[in-house]
């Protein structure tokens, strides 16, 4: 069958698979069909990491190849995370393939004579770069005999939709590990629920004797059948503190029931949280734990590990906590349950009794106790979700946004300027010499640049500005509302406060800018960026440490009317 053939009988193939390791396997036949490949080696690149991850080697040279293929993976990542070579410039949205013979300069460290006569018994060995929307997305080593030449191989394997169909089945595999690993933390959390439902539901069973008693316990296995369910069902986590401190509160007939929180600082805490619920008729005491003698309660309460009463003793001066406190609160008897996880204290639950000195039974601390411990995996679930949910919207190293959340933010702030006839303005920033700083100072020095920028990025944009790290060192800040001569003096106030910073050993640092504005420069989200890209390569090629601005639409026509 003709080579052009073979690649039409495999595009639907390729399409109509869904998993990964189905891709893999389609495109390996492809390859051994229309290129007369002996062996295949695909392997993904994950550019979030730089790194491969998945991988699969096919055909019958499979020895000599894996032992080739563990050399490249070795050797190469460094080298195609950096690499530009002196191709033409990726299409944005296009797939693209690159053919060339395997570079034998990339694997270093390795015995030539080895290297040559594995390559020599396995034939041609070519290198293929996969693309899809200018972002490399697989390396495929075929080798073979009777291999055509690079460019005839880069034209059969272009009309196949493999770089289309290795995105997608990527993307979907990604979307599985996490679904993997969100289920298998849910369901953690789900046993212990439920061994706490059990423990509890034996407590209320073993003090429901007598029907006063029963009718009492009904009513607070109710309460923890609210709570458990609530665990479960929300990430809402003020909500569910609040519903929780009041239940608790009318269920035990308690005066006011308060749920404390506080970051530990030293012999101090800052960030304090109080949940109050009052019996009707009653004055709220909120507001006094954020005086400083309240403070000081809340850190005693929390260093509290096990339930600790407060009664007649202490009110008369001779237990652990203020007593000048409790006599404001004006209480005569309170029960305070911490609130643990994997010995880590998340707050404290406090129960006041206003009217008389309540006599806590072991059953009453034993069931509040267990509540305490669901709503702890309440808390420890919401912070959880809220970790997650910052993690997937922000660059690590630096702290702002990354670049998915910039391409989110970047399409709905266009939207909205096109929708209200506002202007936005786009600025990129790209830092000088990142290469240099890495190679003579160390990747730590480069990091620290990195780090620089995002941190004056910050420090110098308003609470409407958004500012993101587009990838390695490039960021972007959008700027809502903003006309280009605003942007472009920001530009260059932001250019003079980055050529101060100083990074120990290499000095004061620099960076490029590019600067577009909607409507002046585009008409498109996409021509925003590209706009302001291009006035970027203006600035890096025009000396660096500079700020250039996007031409507008009548001066580029005008210059191409010219030409």
């Amino acid at each position: 069958m003709p080579h052009d053939e073979n690649i039409s009988a495999h595009t639907i193939y390729i399409l109509s698979a869904i998993e990964l390791e189905e891709v893999m396997a389609c495109i390996h036949e492809l390859c051994a069909r229309a290129l007369s490949a002996q062996s295949t080696a695909i392997l993904m690149w994950d550019a979030d990491l730089e790194m491969f991850s998945d991988q699969c080697i096919y055909g019958d040279t499979k020895g000599e190849f894996s032992e080739l293929v563990e050399l490249y993976l070795s050797a190469a990542a460094d080298k195609l995370s950096s690499y530009s070579g002196d191709e033409p410039p990726l299409s944005r949205h296009n797939a693209d393939i690159r053919v060339h013979t395997l570079d034998l300069s990339w694997l270093e460290n390795v015995d030539r004579s080895l290297l040559l006569g594995m390559i020599e018994s396995l034939g041609k060995v070519y290198q293929v770069r996969v693309y899809f929307k200018g972002e490399l997305v697989a390396v495929v080593l075929v080798a073979g005999s009777e291999l055509p030449d690079p460019l005839h191989t880069q034209d059969l394997m272009s009309g196949a939709p493999i770089a289309l169909a290795l995105s997608r089945a990527f993307e979907m595999k990604e979307l599985q590990r996490e679904n993997e690993r969100l289920r298998g933390q849910y369901e953690e959390i789900e046993e212990k629920t439920s061994s706490m439902e059990e423990q509890t539901l034996k407590l209320i069973h073993d003090i429901t004797a007598r029907d006063s008693i029963r009718m009492k316990q009904l009513e607070r296995e109710r309460l923890v059948y609210w709570i458990s369910n609530a665990v479960r069902s929300s990430v809402h986590i003020k909500q569910v503190v609040d519903i929780t401190v009041e239940k608790i509160g009318t269920t035990f007939g308690v005066s006011r029931c308060l749920l404390l929180r506080a970051e530990a600082s030293g012999p101090a805490v800052s960030e304090i949280e109080v949940h109050e619920y009052i019996k009707p008729g009653l004055s709220a005491s909120r507001e006094l734990f954020y005086t400083d003698i309240g403070r000081e309660f809340i850190r005693l309460a929390l260093a509290k590990e096990t339930p600790e009463s407060i009664d007649s003793a202490d009110l008369s001066g001779g237990g652990y906590f203020n007593v000048a406190f409790l006599r404001e609160l004006r209480i005569k008897s309170g029960l305070i349950v911490p609130l643990v996880m994997r010995d880590r204290i998340l707050g404290a639950l406090f129960l006041q009794d206003i009217d008389f000195d309540r006599d806590w039974s072991i059953d009453d601390i034993s069931l509040i106790g267990s509540l305490a411990d669901n709503l702890s995996v309440a808390i420890e679930n919401a912070e959880l979700h809220l970790e997650r949910e910052m993690q997937a919207v922000t660059d690590g190293l630096t702290g702002v946004n990354n670049r998915r959340s910039f391409n989110e933010n970047l399409l709905k702030e266009f939207e909205r300027a096109k929708r209200y006839d506002q202007p936005l303005s786009l600025i990129i920033v790209d830092l000088d010499y990142l290469k240099k700083i890495n190679d003579q100072y160390g990747h730590m020095a480069g990091d620290e640049a990195i780090r620089s920028i995002g941190a004056v990025l910050k420090q110098s944009s308003r609470s409407t500005d958004f500012v993101a790290r587009y990838g390695g060192e490039e960021f972007c800040l959008l700027l809502p509302n903003t006309e280009i001569d605003m942007a472009e003096q920001l530009a260059e106030r932001l250019r003079r406060c980055i050529n101060e910073v100083t990074i120990p050993e290499y000095g004061n640092i620099s960076a490029s800018l590019g600067v577009s504005n909607f409507p002046l420069h585009c008409d498109t989200a996409e021509d925003l960026f590209s706009q302001a890209d291009e006035a970027l390569y203006k600035a890096k090629s025009g000396g660096r440490n500079c700020v250039k601005v996007a031409l507008q639409h009548d001066t580029e026509a005008d210059a191409g009317a010219k030409v």
